[in-house]
């Protein structure tokens, strides 16, 4: 890329970012037209066209963009924003999930599907699953956190949402959109009765570090234990399971934890490991010589922390 068009290009990016897209797109259509074949104009051009809900012109640019050798997930972004504005959910949902899978490890793929599922009746849950997800990959982005608040104010999970507007509003206190968010979150859950909630982020969270707890140290008092374990080895797994309860008090109220199917079966995989491991403990110091249990506690500790990262606790 030439010094000059560099120039042209971060000086669309500026007039766009300061509400200026209008000039953004004066500056950038002679661009094009020189450089047809520049994905990176095209993108930029789609971008401040979007900014001016010029749909039809923003998709345009965002398809020439796709045929070029470029950014592998933007031009799809913006035709997902583009074909979600002219009301074409389905094609806007297509291309969103196109962007995840070319680029996976980019929280704003995931933040564009998590916008364009929220316009489908039935895409809540994967909006929700979207958004955690980005803001797990994007801890420092108030963005990914906003996104996260809106698709669980949609599902009516309050605890969510009051987390994530909290953490964008830390992250950007200028956020109006947040406080303002916030603010009906607050508001609607002080017109319920009281009632316990779940926090799915803090959840997720607590469940990975637990699986981690009994898969990593499983592991190693497998290993300790061979060929004969000796009640010394007691000591190690009774630490583990007193830091597994500490971990499993962020867990309450575990009565809605059990009426979620896909956190009940994971959370009861792993209450069984560190049980089945508790009582190997209590039996190490009796003069118990055997492995069977632990290695019944560690195999029910991999499958719960597969579920976990399966279900919404992963990091990617």
């Amino acid at each position: 890329m030439s010094e000059p068009m560099t120039a042209v290009l971060l000086r669309a990016a500026d007039l766009t970012a300061s509400g200026k897209p209008r000039q953004a797109i004066d500056l950038l259509r002679p661009l094009v037209a020189a450089n047809p074949r520049h994905a990176e104009a095209w993108c930029r051009l789609a971008a401040a066209h979007l900014d001016l809900g010029e749909a039809d012109q923003a998709l345009d640019s965002a398809k020439r963009a796709m045929v070029l050798d470029g950014e592998p997930a933007w031009p799809q972004r913006l035709a997902a924003l583009a074909l979600s504005d002219l009301g074409r959910h389905q094609e806007a949902a297509v291309a969103a999930r196109e962007s995840v899978r070319r680029k996976p490890g980019d929280w704003r793929c995931y933040v564009v599907l998590a916008e364009v599922l929220a316009d489908s009746p039935d895409g809540a849950v994967e909006a929700f699953d979207s958004a955690l997800h980005a803001s797990q990959l994007a801890p420092t982005e108030a963005r990914a956190f906003q996104v996260l608040g809106d698709a669980a104010l949609r599902m009516r999970d309050w605890g969510t949402a009051e987390h994530a507007y909290r953490s964008a509003i830390k992250l950007d206190p200028s956020d109006a959109d947040s406080k303002a968010n916030l603010a009906t979150v607050q508001r609607r859950r002080s017109t319920k009765p009281v009632q316990l909630q779940l926090n799915k982020v803090q959840v997720w969270r607590a469940l990975r570090m637990l699986s981690l707890l009994l898969i990593g140290g499983g592991l190693l008092a497998l290993i300790a234990g061979m060929p004969r374990p000796t009640p010394y080895l007691g000591f190690f797994t009774g630490a583990l399971v007193l830091c597994c309860l500490v971990v499993a008090l962020r867990l309450r109220p575990f009565k809605l934890l059990f009426s979620l199917r896909k956190l009940a079966v994971t959370v009861s995989l792993l209450a069984v490991s560190a049980v089945v491991l508790l009582g190997w403990t209590v039996a190490l110091f009796f003069g118990a010589t055997t492995m069977q249990p632990l290695v019944l506690s560690w195999l029910c500790a991999v499958v719960g922390g597969a579920l976990v990262y399966v279900g919404g606790g992963r990091k990617r």
